[in-house]
C-alpha cells in the first residue's frame, strides 16, 4: 500500500507548527538541563538558584565545532547523489 500523497498526507512532527515548536523547545530544554545539572541539588522541576554569566556559557571551541558541523552538512547536501555502478559485495 502506497503512502497517501497530496493535501491528505499525514504531517510529520505536527507539520510546520510542530517543527517550529521543536526549534524553540529543544534548545530551551537543553539550557534548562544544563542549569539544573550545575545547581547544587540538581532538581529538574525547580528553577535554578542563579543564572550563570554569559562567559560561563560561551565557548569559542563549541562555536567552531558547530560551524564545522554546519559546513559539513552543507557540503554533504551539495554532493551529487548517484547510483552505484555495481552492487557492493
Amino acid at each position: 500500500m502506497a503512502p497517501p500523497e497530496g493535501p491528505r498526507a499525514p504531517l510529520e512532527f505536527g507539520g510546520p507548527l510542530g517543527a517550529a515548536a521543536l526549534l524553540l523547545l529543544l534548545p530551551a530544554t537543553m539550557f534548562h538541563l544544563l542549569l539544573a545539572a550545575r545547581s547544587g541539588p540538581a532538581r529538574l522541576l525547580g528553577p535554578p538558584a542563579s543564572l550563570p554569566g554569559l562567559e560561563a556559557l560561551w565557548s569559542p571551541r563549541a562555536l567552531l565545532l558547530w560551524l564545522a558541523w554546519l559546513g559539513l552538512q552543507a557540503a554533504l547536501y551539495l554532493l551529487p547523489a548517484r547510483k552505484a555502478s555495481r552492487p557492493w559485495c
